[in-house]
């Protein structure tokens, strides 16, 4: 008992010790267990051995293997979703509740000999992908609240890419509710055991993941930010979103050798007979959280004073504790005993483990640390060139486009009243036949070119010309077919001229706005100042982004000449 004291004299308080403590578990992550977190009677998962042997093997696989073995399977619409595996678990359901992605349920279960409720809270991948919204982020904040006031161990399942991130969510306050959930999570007095069962990526997961103990199934990938998003940050890599997932590790397996992770689940979306390892695991993580609970305070007597201290804020509570009691509903029965403060304690040394840190020097250019090298050009440019190929297969037919299909129809009009003769009277007011044909066909063109131009989006000016060079290829003919397809227009003959001699001018489009958006900065210095920009200024921007627009265009592969595509642009502009 004197040993227990002396270490209880090292502590001045609970925060002192949880610093000390959390320091001293981030030495050990990815090592060894801690004495405070014993996880070896915790059933249904793989071994060491056979979690270290698919590390070694996903180091082996190049980048597209990796992401076909360890990202496509959680990315599958048709495997289960986590609502569909909890009803399978058995024991009695009490009461379950779905909200869009949002599935909340309570089932008794028998754990350690007595019925025991657990609650579940998980995400419907079927759902919206499992994205929630805030409205779902402060209806869980709700469930967790009832849970924690019935005494109900939580378990959650997660399975999302990431929080909802649209105009209306931010509105909503997206990252406050996603916040507040994880507050709600971390403050929890009970046991939570938190199980990736898909996606995990970013603040959709990372509330849920606020537990006791974390385990994962097999193809369960996580991390805090989703691989596309890490992509778009770390561009100076020249990394793909894939190469970016390899890179980083987002398996199970990896999460598990390093520590993020407590255990790796022995299921498969093709083993759902496998579903009683989802059970055991549950059941035993439960029990391991409550003994291992015993044990620390067994240990560390100083959480006796800490737990004394706590009482004494709830009977002499602040302002501030008044409005928490009274937002929890916090009464003297449902307040929190010394083991609901050892669960939460102990929740807090566990994420502390799992958080890394680096120093600057970790990133200087002297260090030893590898830094990856991508091909994401490359690959950007492989994967449009398949999509191109696929597009160029099969080609939307016109009648299911409204807008295309109406400018179709009064191109075959006029090209049907084109040969008409008619007097000058009656031509000045519907006009002239050849010159109507001529307009309704660069009408039609302007239509194509700008659906494309919205279809392909980033690779518009890669793919327009590439068009433009398989369509000189191509047998023209001077009808289209009936129920005619984009490539079908695209190879009359009449269409095919004003496609030659309109495109260039949507790729000198898209560049020249990319260059106005590059010289706003010069535009905003100028109002800083006046709130008003010079005619002059105006000229000017003008002229260099024309300028610039051209230089860029020139380095295409066409071979065209640039006085006459400057000239023809601006005719074209004139038009409208």
């Amino acid at each position: 008992m004197g040993s227990n004291k002396k270490k209880t004299n090292k502590h001045h308080s609970a925060f002192h010790a949880a610093e000390v403590m959390s320091h001293d578990l981030s030495l050990l992550r990815g090592k060894k267990n801690s004495v405070y977190f014993d996880d070896s009677e915790l059933l249904g998962l793989l071994s060491a051995e056979e979690v270290e042997k698919e590390v070694q093997q996903l180091k082996k696989v190049d980048v597209d293997s990796y992401i076909q073995r360890v990202v496509s399977p959680s990315e599958s619409k048709n495997r289960q979703s986590a609502p569909e595996v909890i009803q399978q678990l058995g024991g009695k359901m009490i009461a379950e509740e779905t909200e869009g992605p949002l599935y909340s349920a309570e089932i008794e279960i028998s754990i350690s000999g007595h019925i025991r409720r657990l609650g579940f809270i998980a995400q419907n991948h079927k759902i919206q992908n499992g994205a929630w919204s805030p409205n779902h982020h402060r209806k869980a904040a709700e469930k967790v609240r009832f849970f924690a006031s019935h005494s109900i161990p939580l378990v959650t399942f997660i399975d999302t890419p990431g929080a909802i991130a649209d105009a209306e969510a931010n509105l909503d306050n997206q990252s406050h509710s996603i916040s507040f959930l994880i507050s709600e999570m971390a403050n929890l007095e009970l046991p939570v055991i938190g199980i990736v069962f898909g996606g995990g990526y970013s603040g959709g997961a990372i509330p849920l993941a606020t537990a006791n103990i974390l385990l994962s199934v097999r193809e369960g990938v996580f991390n805090t930010i989703h691989p596309k998003g890490l992509s778009n940050i770390a561009r100076k890599y020249n990394l793909s979103w894939q190469e970016s997932a390899k890179h980083i590790g987002v398996s199970a397996y990896e999460l598990q050798s390093q520590g993020y992770f407590d255990g790796i689940i022995d299921y498969t979306y093709d083993q759902q007979h496998k579903v009683k390892n989802i059970k055991d695991a549950i059941i035993s993580a439960v029990e391991v959280t409550e003994k291992n609970s015993c044990n620390f305070l067994t240990e560390n007597e100083f959480f006796f004073d800490h737990y004394r201290d706590s009482i004494n804020h709830y009977l002499n509570p602040s302002k501030l504790l008044i409005e928490s009691n009274r937002i929890t509903d916090r009464s003297t029965t449902g307040t929190l005993n010394i083991f609901g403060d050892v669960f939460r304690f102990m929740r807090y040394l566990k994420i502390r483990q799992r958080i890394v840190s680096r120093s600057i020097d970790s990133y200087a250019r002297l260090s030893s640390r590898f830094t990856p090298v991508g091909k994401l050009q490359e690959r950007l440019k492989n994967e449009r060139q398949e999509k191109f190929k696929n597009w160029y297969k099969t080609p939307l037919e016109i009648r299911f486009h409204e807008k295309l299909n109406k400018r179709f129809e009064q191109f075959v009009s006029a090209r049907e009243d084109r040969e008409k003769q008619r007097g000058k009277f009656v031509a000045f007011f519907i006009g002239d036949p050849q010159e109507n044909y001529k307009k309704t066909t660069d009408d039609l063109t302007l239509e194509i070119l700008l659906f494309l131009y919205n279809y392909w989006k980033d690779s518009s000016a890669e793919n327009l010309i590439e068009l433009y060079e398989q369509l000189d290829k191509s047998t023209l003919h001077d009808l289209p077919p009936g129920n005619p397809n984009l490539l079908d227009l695209l190879r009359t003959i009449d269409i095919n001229q004003s496609f030659k001699e309109n495109f260039q001018n949507i790729l000198l489009f898209d560049l020249l706005y990319d260059q106005v958006i590059e010289a706003l900065p010069t535009i905003a210095d100028e109002l800083k100042g006046s709130n008003q920009i010079s005619q002059k200024s105006v000229e000017q921007l003008f002229e260099q982004t024309v300028e610039g627009a051209m230089k860029e265009f020139e380095k295409n592969s066409l071979q065209l000449k640039s006085k006459s595509v400057r000239t023809q642009f601006f005719k074209w502009l004139a038009s409208f």
